[in-house]
């Protein structure tokens, strides 16, 4: 999908939520800090992971996630658009799935904000180009003749998938930090070049991390979310 350009001054950002049925109090809790966002928020962004393991439109329906809608929902009556880019855990979402729940689903967003340097978000695993395993399957699920195979697969083999997702870390711990060395640095730069952008900001790695790449292209990872974590403000 092409880069969504996005004109806003207030924004909130969450990253690498990996919220599961298992862990209720979790989405609970994100649930609140959804509903305590000012009221003058222009733009949600979710910078992928919202999901542990996305299997399919059965992960919407599932009640543990109701409150969550109803927040995202009540954003959007206040007039905030909501973007879910998708990460390496709900690469299966697709616009359609989205939609049903009050979300834009993207691959990454072109941020403007007034005076503010533009910005590149996105989670961050297309440029983990060391991770080559994880390379090999992230085309496989990315491959738009594959996406509906995969999608209409029986629900059984899409956890399967899932598992798939959850190398990197269990489920126990999978927001502990991954490998910075997979990161290439000249490609975010180079692609930050592309699309305009002074700032590229990504998920994925669990890290907090602030760097200046070539050309000044500053590069500005998050951590993953936690209970009680504040939003990141992109603009700041």
């Amino acid at each position: 999908m092409p880069t969504r350009v996005v004109q806003a001054q207030q924004v909130a950002v969450f990253t690498d939520l990996h919220l599961t049925p298992t862990a209720p109090e979790e989405i609970f809790a994100f649930a609140q800090s959804l509903l305590e966002l000012p009221a003058k928020l222009e733009a949600l962004i979710i910078l992928g992971d919202l999901f542990d393991a996305y299997i399919g439109p059965e992960d919407l329906a599932h009640p543990v996630f109701e409150g969550m809608w109803k927040a995202i929902d009540f954003l959007s009556l206040r007039g905030a658009k909501c973007f879910l880019i998708r990460g390496n855990r709900d690469v299966l979402m697709t616009p359609k799935d989205g939609k049903r729940v009050g979300f834009e689903v993207v691959d990454s967003v072109l941020l403007r904000g007034g005076e503010s340097r533009a910005s590149l978000l996105t989670h961050g695993d297309a440029f983990c180009l060391a991770d080559l395993p994880y390379q090999k399957l992230r085309r496989s699920l990315r491959n738009p003749i594959l996406r509906p195979i995969l999608r209409g697969l029986p629900l059984s083999l899409r956890i399967k998938i899932a598992a798939r997702l959850r190398q990197h870390s269990s489920q126990a711990v999978a927001r502990k930090p991954l490998n910075m060395l997979h990161l290439n640095r000249e490609t975010v730069a180079r692609i930050a070049a592309k699309e305009g952008a002074q700032r590229v900001v990504i998920g994925h790695l669990h890290q907090d991390l602030r760097e200046t790449l070539v050309n000044g292209v500053e590069l500005r990872v998050l951590p993953a979310w936690e209970v009680g974590r504040e939003p990141f403000d992109p603009l700041a």
